[in-house]
């Protein structure tokens, strides 16, 4: 769908901070902040036709906009600008390394804890094939003898559950519901994930008590072989951005490890 040059700077505008303030976002914030040459009932106009072409919606009676799926996905896909880590978060990647010569559970623990780090107040998702990385690796030989081929890794739903998107106790039941069931989480993070880093977005994910969370996502490789994936879950409210640079970081990180056992 074509947008004019102000309509995506507007749009941009309304998700970053939309994303960063968790509030509507009104004609005056934007006039105020961003876009003083432009009158307010213009930027007012263009909101409306945002909306209208359903990148928007508001809230009840609030004159404020927030971004649709389709508005973040537009974001995500047209408008988002790059992220480059800082040299703290390089470095939380960087730790990885030092789980080389400890066991297969300890490195994957140490990747959820550094997911999860990078990702703030976002839920982590790590998934292995623990059978595959035993027969293709000497030195990492953490899964025991008859141990189920797959292990699942998910930290950090306390922090996410403090998002205003989950003040609704029936939301966060449903969703524990969905994230209790390890063999559905490992489903949903197949489905999602690929070679390159995938976002999917509400209604995206085909599930219910998702319908309000985003999943960025991405395959690790031992030795050619897909080795597992891994993920950041948090509501469509995300910091894409930032989100999308700390996983595919972690991946080529973890692809590296695998390459050099």
């Amino acid at each position: 769908m074509e947008l004019t040059v102000r309509q995506r700077k507007i749009l941009a505008l309304v998700v970053r901070e939309y994303i960063n303030a968790a509030a509507p976002v009104g004609s005056s914030a934007i006039c105020q902040k961003y876009l003083e040459e432009v009158s307010a009932a213009t930027v007012r106009n263009e909101l409306a036709a945002l909306e209208e072409q359903g990148f928007l919606t508001h809230p009840y009676t609030s004159a404020g906009r927030i971004p649709t799926d389709q508005g973040y996905r537009f974001y995500v896909d047209e408008l988002m600008e790059a992220y480059r880590l800082t040299a703290r978060e390089k470095n939380l990647v960087e730790q990885l390394q030092a789980a080389l010569g400890r066991d297969l559970n300890s490195l994957m623990e140490e990747t959820g804890r550094a997911v999860q780090s990078l990702s703030e107040n976002y839920a982590a998702v790590v998934k292995t094939d623990d059978s595959l990385l035993d027969e293709l690796t000497g030195r990492m030989r953490g899964v025991l003898a008859g141990a189920r081929k797959e292990s699942l890794h998910l930290s950090g739903l306390a922090k996410m559950f403090y998002e205003p998107e989950f003040a609704d106790a029936q939301n966060i039941r449903r969703m524990m519901s969905l994230l209790d069931d390890k063999t559905e989480v490992m489903h949903l993070l197949d489905e999602h994930s690929g070679e390159e880093t995938s976002v999917s977005i509400g209604a995206e994910l085909h599930n219910e008590p998702l319908k309000d969370c985003s999943l960025v996502a991405k395959d690790f490789f031992c030795r050619g072989e897909r080795a597992g994936a891994l993920g950041i879950l948090g509501p469509t409210r995300m910091r894409y951005g930032k989100i999308t640079a700390a996983v595919d970081a972690i991946a080529r990180t973890l692809d590296e490890i695998f390459a050099e056992l």
